[in-house]
């Protein structure tokens, strides 16, 4: 977590919860969060900060969260205690491992409960309450999806060398990351095929290097179904996970060199270019997607660009967003247990505060999620829109 103003005050009902527990602190910083209030929160990087200016900010919307970040910042460790009495754990980074770790908590038919799998290390103190998410579910049940706030996904790219103003269609975006080439189109090239290794692939002649985020990523999932990619070009390193040296997502620092190019967050990018989060961007650009811009406007008032879809007369977002390739918009998720939603009078409230108008959906809260560059969204407090997916591990 960032560090933010001091909290002075709770608001609504939140205020009995936490009283009531006992359990509300009065700061947080980006070192250690807070073990001491009642839900912990782990998982995606896309969502993480606006889940700081959820919960963090003087009057926070959600004080009773404790949203801990993806990545271990310059003051901060790779292991988290997110409960009074809990374990010290590895930081779930990304999406997939903030549902294994909530899943390593709550899942009965789980019987060694710990994370990361195979370490020894048991999650038995609800030391994760939900999971952020910027993926959608996998099939099954054991978990639930509640739609959170809309984001768009781009591609970003150092300017330094002759790349400018790109505007790459879904099926360039997909030669790039395939390393098939399509004999078709001559914005994409390469210097032979099949792709190796050593295979130099070009945009309008310029020599280009495509990057992929950490394994644990639900933006790299989300991305790679986008553009219908399997399996990546020879030529795109891939270590895997953050611990195994794979680059986290939405930080522009990992494209230091002419031509890198990454998937990227257009809410996040937004969010750094509007000062609400630390800016990555540095010499770097954002493309167009099949002709439509991942952003308009410009900082400090930067928005939500076409990419992200259609809005209603009252600014919020009302058609689901499909899946597979071509779709570059997407909801995000705060996934919790479905025994939550008819579970202890603190899993139900937890439930209340992530979808209700009483908790981060009303007007305070759809205001800190537009600032931090996302869209709200018409349907997230219906629940016949919340999704079932399977526990992961």
């Amino acid at each position: 977590m960032q560090k933010k103003n001091p909290m002075k005050a709770v608001i609504g009902g939140l205020a009995v919860l936490a009283t009531t527990a006992g359990l509300l602190a009065s700061t947080m910083t980006g070192a250690s969060a807070d073990p001491t209030r009642p839900y912990a929160a782990t998982g995606s990087d896309t969502t993480q900060d606006v889940w700081n200016g959820l919960t963090n900010d003087f009057g926070a919307v959600a004080p009773s969260i404790a949203s801990w970040d993806a990545f271990a910042g310059t003051d901060t460790g790779s292991q988290i205690k997110t409960k009074t009495g809990g374990n010290w754990f590895v930081r779930p980074a990304g999406s997939g491992n903030g549902q294994k770790s909530l899943s390593a908590v709550w899942d009965s038919a789980y019987a060694a409960h710990d994370w990361p799998t195979g370490s020894g290390v048991v999650l038995n103190h609800e030391d994760v309450d939900f999971a952020r998410s910027s993926s959608g579910p996998t099939a099954g049940t054991g978990l639930k999806f509640l739609p959170f706030a809309r984001d768009a996904l781009s591609v970003a790219y150092n300017t330094t060398g002759a790349l400018s103003g790109l505007n790459l269609t879904t099926g360039q975006v997909t030669e790039l990351y395939s390393g098939v080439d399509n004999a078709a189109d001559s914005v994409v090239t390469f210097s032979g095929q099949p792709a190796t290794a050593g295979t130099t692939v070009s945009i309008n002649g310029v020599t280009v290097h495509p990057k992929i985020p950490q394994s644990g990523s639900g933006t790299r999932t989300f991305f790679l179904g986008a553009i219908g990619v399997t399996t990546l070009a020879p030529y795109i390193s891939d270590p895997g996970t953050t611990a195994q040296g794979g680059l986290p997502e939405n930080d522009g620092t990992v494209l230091p060199n002419d031509g890198d190019l990454i998937c990227f967050s257009a809410a996040q990018w937004i969010a750094q270019s509007n000062g609400k989060t630390t800016n990555t961007r540095g010499g770097l650009a954002l493309a167009n997607i099949n002709g439509q811009a991942p952003t308009t406007g410009s900082a400090p008032n930067m928005s939500a660009g076409a990419l992200f879809g259609a809005k209603n007369v009252s600014g919020d977002y009302n058609v689901v967003p499909g899946t597979g390739v071509g779709v570059f918009n997407r909801d995000t998720y705060n996934v919790i247990p479905t025994s939550f939603i008819a579970g202890t009078s603190k899993q139900q409230a937890l439930v209340s505060i992530l979808a209700s108008s009483g908790g981060i959906y009303g007007a305070g809260g759809k205001s800190v999620i537009k600032a931090f560059g996302f869209g709200t969204l018409s349907y997230a407090t219906v629940s016949a829109n919340w999704l079932d997916g399977a526990w992961r591990h």
